[in-house]
């Protein structure tokens, strides 16, 4: 599905992403998650054909620059911010329609219900007059409905209410199995029941690429070592909620967890990212 070696982009003097390699096997559901300007974005944009990087990127066997119109056939994209559109929502709907034939508009229809937006009743509203969740849903909806075989999120869940969270999550998890999801969130736990492998990058590297699922780790414990940036107290206090000790190095924090427990502490520690130095998690 994805397969990229040696990904590098720059804007100016800023490196975004520094030889970053990784493989997506067809089908599977990724989380990847990291703090702000941790290089998400940037990838996804490279996966989308947007930006041009150094190494070498093949998405479903074609380079999504080069070949840019065959590879977004496949894929289906919702952006963390929409673009301000003038169309209406009937608008966009048809154009969505005529541009995906595969979707349907009895398809978009519940699906927007589902997730609490009233088509009818906003339809002749230009998109940019929408609120943010209204926006996030139709886009959402109007996504789903292509049954794309990638879907790619860039924080699909941040503006939505509780309600419309819980309603779009219940929505992947009725996606066929052999659709691939890049899910990029920082809410992580909110993803565990849907994902097979959360990637994290930090500063345009990265620093775990992990199964969630490995019934080998069942029952074992992993060695764990958080070293701050600096002395941050909210880092400290989930250090300690996981029983984590401050040895005679300050800001350095460790003990054991349990391995089947990795991924609930690492969306603990997710938030506060930009103050972590170091982490390790090995099996002893």
């Amino acid at each position: 599905m994805i397969q990229a070696n040696g990904l590098s982009k720059c804007f100016g003097t800023q490196t975004v992403l520094k030889q970053l390699s990784i493989d997506l096997p067809e089908g599977q559901r990724v989380a990847l998650i990291g703090g702000n300007g941790a290089g998400k974005t940037t990838l996804i944009r490279i996966l989308l054909g947007q930006y041009v990087p150094a190494g070498e990127l093949t998405v479903f066997g074609s380079n999504p620059r080069q070949d840019r119109m065959n590879v977004l056939r496949h894929i289906g994209f919702v952006p963390q911010n929409p673009p301000p559109l003038q169309m209406t929502v009937r608008e966009l709907t048809r154009l969505s329609m005529a541009l995906a034939p595969s979707g349907t508009f009895e398809e978009i229809r519940r699906c927007t219900l589902v997730l609490g937006l009233d088509w009818e009743a906003h339809q002749r509203k230009p998109f940019f007059k929408l609120s943010g969740g209204m926006k996030q849903k139709l886009l959402i909806a109007l996504t789903l409905s292509r049954k794309p075989r990638l879907l790619i999120m860039d924080e699909p869940t941040a503006n939505l209410d509780p309600a419309g969270r819980l309603a779009f999550l219940g929505e992947l998890a009725r996606l066929p199995e052999t659709t691939g999801m890049l899910l990029s969130s920082h809410r992580v736990d909110e993803l565990l029941g849907l994902i097979e492998r959360v990637v994290e990058l930090d500063q345009g590297q990265i620093t775990l690429d992990q199964l969630v699922h490995d019934r080998a780790l069942a029952g074992r414990l992993l060695e764990c070592r958080v070293a701050m940036v600096e002395e941050y107290e909210p880092l400290r206090r989930v250090c300690r909620e996981w029983s984590l000790c401050n040895g005679v190095l300050p800001g350095v924090f460790s003990g054991e967890i349990a391995a089947t427990d990795r991924m609930r502490f690492l969306s603990a520690l997710t938030p506060y990212s930009h103050q972590i130095r170091q982490l390790h998690l090995d099996l002893p």
